[in-house]
């Protein structure tokens, strides 16, 4: 079983971004010394308080520089706002930085603001997903690149550098809609699942469509199928490891409601957005606790995944330490320390 860190680096108004990244880099260099996999970055746009990571690619050079063995991934890379040729350049750019270290996760993402901001239309996002998927992939493994599609069209590109890992990183989706869960079965892609948008009471019924396109594609489940996100804290005792996480779950679920937009500007929409506004910022500890977190002691977080992955067959846990950035930086590294000590070699 492999171990995962998580990063979508929230700041709140006090904290200076500067400071948010150098802690990000110290954190993996740590990861890397204790032997966790891979660190995955999300990619944000236009919301600080929710994150201020919108190039992670470029923090992954940095930590590529200060790591050896820590594999470099993005959770996710939002796929529709780039263009697939610059994406196959900087992707395979990176792998060959990093001495082949590469993992490539994409996704589409849920918030509007991402899209508007780039001017591109949200509701064309899975077409533009699924065309940008095959357009980097080939780009990776042709030596000329020829490709007609409906978005993106080039005639015997010489796509250089190509990555060192062969035939391409390894490429890992990000399942939260119904669609995204069809559609990683349909074509065989591991995927990521969990966290807030799937949370431990939904999962199972989610991983079944998966599980069912897969069959329906007459294909068997690729090999480390499953990316469990989880929540995690670890600390001397379960009192504790709220004191220290709580405030930033508030802040994570907060900084949510920010973002979020209504579908649309009758009076009905806008009270029920309000509604949902209303719910995030009063989200309770003990849910979190009990549908999306693994927190407490190394006992309790050893009885915890075990239990988890019996249920759910997961083949890693991807670790979100760092979920809203208030835990502070001395905390995250003693989390991960313990967690590393105690908890992963059970599993290891």
């Amino acid at each position: 079983m492999k171990f995962d860190i998580f990063y979508q680096l929230p700041a709140a108004t006090t904290q200076k971004v500067q400071n948010r990244y150098r802690e990000l880099i110290d954190e993996s260099i740590e990861a890397d010394r204790l032997g966790f996999d891979t660190v995955w970055l999300a990619e944000v746009h236009f919301a600080p308080r929710f994150s201020t990571m919108p190039t992670p690619l470029l923090l992954l050079a940095a930590i590529a520089e200060r790591t050896t063995r820590l594999r470099l991934g993005t959770a996710v890379n939002l796929m529709p706002l780039h263009h697939p040729l610059r994406l196959a350049e900087e992707i395979a750019t990176l792998d060959v930085l990093s001495g082949g270290r590469v993992e490539f996760g994409g996704g589409r993402g849920a918030f509007l603001l991402n899209y508007r901001g780039y001017g591109v239309d949200m509701i064309a996002s899975r077409a533009l997903f699924a065309e940008n998927l095959e357009f980097v992939k080939r780009a990776w493994i042709e030596e000329r690149l020829t490709f007609h599609g409906e978005h993106f069209n080039v005639e015997g590109i010489e796509v250089v550098p190509k990555p060192l890992q062969k035939p391409h990183p390894p490429i890992r989706l990000a399942a939260n809609s119904v669609d995204t869960f069809t559609f990683a079965g349909d074509h065989g892609y591991p995927i990521f699942a969990g966290g807030p948008v799937n949370p431990i009471p939904v999962l199972g019924e989610r991983l079944e469509i998966y599980k069912s396109a897969l069959a329906k594609a007459g294909k068997k489940a690729p090999d480390d199928w499953l990316a469990a996100a989880l929540m995690v804290q670890v600390g001397r005792d379960r009192a504790s490891v709220r004191s220290i996480i709580e405030p930033s779950l508030q802040h994570y679920f907060r900084s949510v409601g920010e973002i979020i937009e209504p579908e649309g500007n009758s009076p009905a929409q806008q009270a029920q957005f309000k509604m949902m506004q209303d719910r995030l910022r009063a989200v309770p500890y003990e849910t979190v606790d009990s549908t999306m977190g693994i927190f407490g002691d190394p006992s309790y977080c050893i009885d915890r995944i075990a239990e988890l992955r019996e249920r759910f067959n997961f083949s890693r846990l991807v670790c979100w330490f760092e979920v809203g950035g208030q835990s502070g930086h001395h905390n995250v590294l003693d989390s991960m320390r313990m967690f590393a000590e105690k908890v992963m070699p059970k599993f290891c």
